[in-house]
């Protein structure tokens, strides 16, 4: 079937290039840590208090990511690009007057997260549709954009916090909407039954085309909800030790603060080409098998990090556990459409994603409760062990899931 644009321009690389900015710009929470201390002064609000505001956004992105893969699904992604980038922007341009944590809440939580949600899930879904021969592939490659993003925008937040303090954020939810507008009109879905030259014929083709599990059937397999667990667990053993990072580096490392953030900046990069070898990897070996190598080196990375107290040992096994941990939600989105289908992949996914949220709710809360900032160094050693236990816990499941999920009556 032809999808070539009258201007002789590939469909799929033009619907790719613009779920690359969408999702680019949905990274844009990165900068809300730059703009912390001015919005403590604004709220009058504590740092935890403000901080809360990413767990309300984090929640009704996941909740909002339901709601449009939903539309998707029914009526395309184009309406849902204007709307979504309308309420994201709206969202960030209003952060800039508040005045209470309450208000604050309310803008940048919930409705800057309902923005995101509306065009993170539409974005990333609607791409692989129209790659279903290399879905690992083009999942690491749009999640790159999620990896470059916080990089650009947390340096361009600095510099407008810098010299508009709060007022600031007025700048940067016009670019989200005008960035939003300029390519999301772009987004569009494949024709019903179009598979690329070739791909409908080979076995996996033939499969593909017969799976559509509606979100309710989805629900009612054991599969969906071990997935989901298996989502959480390789999400919560990776969040927990990145969201710490800085913290880690300060106490274990004795580094200072600003020498610190650069294994963020390290964090994010091993992260961005993990993010394309395991979409590769997923591609050719397949998404199980794919997550039981990221939990391999997960574990691996943790014991490492546990006894490393010199920065060239510290930064190799933050290597390993960044681009390990990158490629969990590259993996994520092919496997669930490929065990329920492409057809209802919009709203299943955006059920799937909350399995994200409760690892981003759960990592953070863990390492702040197990860390014992009385053993110097060794201050994070209980929460390396037990991010550990969690990652072990999760290959278990991983091998258990390869054996029995092949099974038609498993479901």
């Amino acid at each position: 079937m032809e999808y070539v644009e009258k201007n002789g321009m590939d469909k799929r690389k033009i619907v790719f290039a613009a779920a690359f900015f969408v999702i680019f710009v949905c990274s844009a929470s990165a900068a809300f840590s730059v703009f912390s201390i001015p919005l403590q002064k604004a709220t009058g609000g504590s740092a935890s208090q403000v901080v809360l505001t990413l767990t309300i956004y984090q929640f009704f992105m996941s909740l909002f990511g339901i709601i449009s893969g939903r539309v998707v699904d029914k009526s395309g992604p184009k309406k849902l690009m204007y709307i979504g980038g309308l309420v994201f922007g709206l969202g960030w341009f209003t952060t800039a007057f508040v005045t209470s944590i309450p208000l604050l809440y309310l803008t940048c939580g919930v409705i800057a997260g309902a923005g995101n949600g509306l065009l993170y899930n539409p974005s990333l879904n609607v791409a692989l549709r129209w790659y279903p021969e290399k879905r690992g592939t083009i999942s690491g490659a749009l999640l790159c954009a999620a990896s470059i993003g916080p990089l650009i925008t947390a340096k361009a937040g600095a510099i407008l916090c810098d010299q508009f303090g709060i007022h600031g954020l007025i700048y940067l939810g016009i670019a989200y909407l005008i960035v939003i507008w300029l390519v999301g009109w772009k987004m569009r879905v494949p024709e019903k039954g179009w598979m690329p030259d070739g791909f409908s014929k080979t076995e996996q083709g033939a499969a593909a085309a017969q799976i559509a599990y509606s979100p309710k059937e989805m629900l009612s397999t054991k599969t969906f909800w071990l997935l989901l667990l298996l989502f959480s667990i390789a999400c919560t053993a990776g969040i927990m030790m990145i969201g710490s990072l800085s913290s880690i580096g300060q106490t274990q490392l004795e580094m200072t603060p600003i020498a610190a953030a650069n294994l963020v900046a390290v964090n994010l990069l091993s992260n961005l080409c993990g993010r394309l070898v395991i979409g590769k990897l997923c591609d050719k070996l397949g998404e199980l098998e794919t997550l039981a190598i990221i939990f391999i080196l997960t574990v691996i990375a943790l014991i490492g990090l546990s006894f490393s107290y010199t920065l060239p040992i510290f930064i190799f096994f933050l290597i390993i556990l960044g681009a390990s941990f990158g490629g969990v939600l590259v993996v994520f989105p092919p496997l669930t459409s490929k065990t329920f289908g492409m057809k209802h992949s919009g709203i299943n996914y955006g059920i799937m994603f909350f399995g994200y949220s409760i690892g981003a709710f759960l990592g953070p809360q863990i390492a702040a409760r197990f860390v014992n900032k009385a053993s110097g160094i060794k201050a994070y050693h209980m929460p390396f062990i037990i991010a550990t236990i969690v990652a072990i816990l999760g290959l278990i499941l991983t091998v258990v899931m390869r054996k029995i999920i092949k099974k038609p009556s498993f479901s």
